[in-house]
């Protein structure tokens, strides 16, 4: 079957797990009154031990790994959990086992995203490092690399002038220069366009469109 169409499918559980039916355990008695007709009765009972338990297991583990004892923050959070757990049993079910890891890590990846909005950022930057341990299934991983390498990556000033120290500025309407007492050079304009002399003579030159021209020094 469709990969897409599981990925729909487990998008669709989980936005409707909150309101959808939980699996039910039906009861059928039968009274007899002595001298009347039998009157049947049927007890229907809704089975959330399974959900509950997970969800609160899961809750459990994370809220200490975040060192967080706020209460408002435990039952979002088991809300989440618990939704997650009815969808996954909902894609037990599936015959094919591509589709059905596509889906799994679809859901897996929407309650990251549900976890994102209930914790502080220092906390979710310690969930996703953790995600392995919450997720039995697929998930992705790659948007908590992607921030900590954005964090890291030094910014353009620190690059050019390499740790020399800043010689002079000058801004006009028009321009901003920044000199470096390694001798390097920026230069922004208005437009959005960059010029760029390293201290090893390389020009760098980016205009308004982002693109990028390089003239290597002499020596």
């Amino acid at each position: 079957m469709n990969t897409r169409f599981f990925l729909l499918a487990a998008a669709a559980a989980f936005a409707t797990a909150s309101c959808s039916q939980e699996k039910k355990t039906e009861t059928t008695e039968t009274t007899t009154v002595p001298g009347g007709e039998a009157t049947t009765t049927t007890t229907t009972t809704v089975d959330t031990t399974a959900y509950r338990t997970s969800a609160d297991a899961l809750v459990n583990q994370v809220t200490t790994d975040l060192k967080t004892s706020d209460e408002a923050v435990k039952t979002r959070l088991q809300n989440a959990y618990y939704n997650r757990a009815r969808t996954l049993r909902n894609l037990e079910a599936m015959p094919d086992t591509t589709g059905r890891y596509a889906a799994i890590k679809a859901v897996n990846d929407q309650t990251t995203s549900e976890v994102k909005a209930i914790v502080d950022p220092a906390q979710y930057k310690t969930y996703t490092a953790s995600q392995g341990t919450y997720y039995s299934g697929p998930y992705t991983a790659a948007i908590a690399a992607a921030a900590a390498s954005t964090a890291a990556k030094p910014s353009l000033g620190a690059r050019v002038g390499q740790g020399s120290g800043i010689k002079k500025l000058e801004n006009t309407d028009d321009d901003r220069k920044v000199k470096y007492n390694n001798g390097a050079k920026i230069k922004r304009s208005d437009d959005g366009s960059i010029k760029i002399k390293r201290a090893d003579g390389t020009k760098v030159k980016i205009d308004e469109h982002g693109n990028r021209t390089v003239k290597k020094g002499l020596f």
